[in-house]
Parts: C-alpha cells; sequence; structure tokens
C-alpha cells in the first residue's frame, strides 16, 4: 500500500466543489432566499399596513366618539332649555290663571255685595213703608183726627227716624 496521505488535496475535485457550491449557492439565493425574502417583506408590509389602518380607525372613533359627546352635551342643553323654557311658560300661566281667578272673584264678591246692599235698601224700604203703614194706622186711631198728609207724612218719618235708633 502506497503511503497516501489521509488528507490529500485534489485540485480538480476541489475546483468541483468549490464550482458546485457557488452553483448551489446561487441556485438557492435565486430560487429559494430571493422568494422567502419576497414572502417576509410583504408579510412586514401587510403587518405594517394592519397597523396603520387599526391606527387610523382608532384615531377616526375617538374623533367620532369625540363629535357624539359634544351633540350629546348640545342635546342636553336644549333639553335642559326647553324644561326651562317650559317651566317659565306654566309658571307664567299659572299666575295668569291665579290673577284672573282673582279678578274674577272679586268681580264676583263686588257683585254679591252690590245685590246685599240692593237687597238691604230694599228691604229696609219696605219695612219703612209697613212702619209708615202702621204707624198711620196707629197714629189715626189714636188721635181720631183728620191731618193733612204733609202733617201725616211728617209724622211717619219722625217715627221711622227713631225706630231706626232704638233696638
Amino acid at each position: 500500500m502506497p503511503t497516501e496521505s489521509v488528507f490529500q488535496v485534489n485540485g480538480w475535485q476541489l475546483l468541483f466543489t468549490l464550482l458546485n457550491l457557488l452553483l448551489n449557492f446561487f441556485i438557492l439565493k435565486h430560487f429559494l432566499y430571493k422568494p422567502v425574502k419576497k414572502m417576509f417583506e410583504s408579510r412586514q408590509k401587510e403587518v405594517e399596513d394592519t397597523y396603520s389602518r387599526a391606527e387610523e380607525a382608532e384615531t377616526a372613533a375617538t374623533q367620532l366618539r369625540e363629535e357624539y359627546q359634544q351633540k350629546i352635551a348640545a342635546a342636553k342643553n336644549d333639553a335642559d332649555e326647553i324644561v326651562r323654557s317650559a317651566t317659565r311658560r306654566a309658571q307664567l300661566r299659572s299666575e295668569s290663571m291665579l290673577e284672573e281667578a282673582r279678578s274674577t272673584a272679586a268681580g264676583i264678591i263686588a257683585r254679591a255685595d252690590e245685590q246685599v246692599e240692593a237687597e238691604k235698601k230694599r228691604a229696609v224700604n219696605e219695612i219703612k213703608n209697613e212702619i209708615a203703614d202702621l204707624a198711620l194706622l196707629a197714629a189715626g186711631t189714636v188721635i181720631q183726627k183728620d191731618l193733612d198728609s204733609d202733617s201725616h207724612r211728617q209724622l211717619i218719618d219722625e217715627f221711622i227716624e227713631n225706630v231706626g235708633d232704638h233696638p
């Protein structure tokens, strides 16, 4: 057996191995590395786009929420104003109705007072006439003399005046 070394370097074999390695590298680079890199870049872009859309949606949602809160606050203010206005109108209407009722009641009381006073005067006049008739009758029977009508009237008036003074 010839003494050959276990590690022997053959130039052609080394060249073919090196060419094979370079050929495998370029083939792998072209068919594997570039598509995988492209796939990773595409996936990275999708993730970034998703985050971007999510941020835009969050910004839009925040803006809408602020707009709705402003609209709700404005609606509450409008509702409060409507309630205050309705309360004022109801209060004014109530006061108007009360004043009208007071005025009507005062008118009714005034008319009732007038009617009472008129009835009182009528009753007093009737009583005076009855007393005058009774006085004439009594005077005619007591005196048994004829007086003229002016004298009768004067006696009756004095009698009525005296009757009004004594209880």
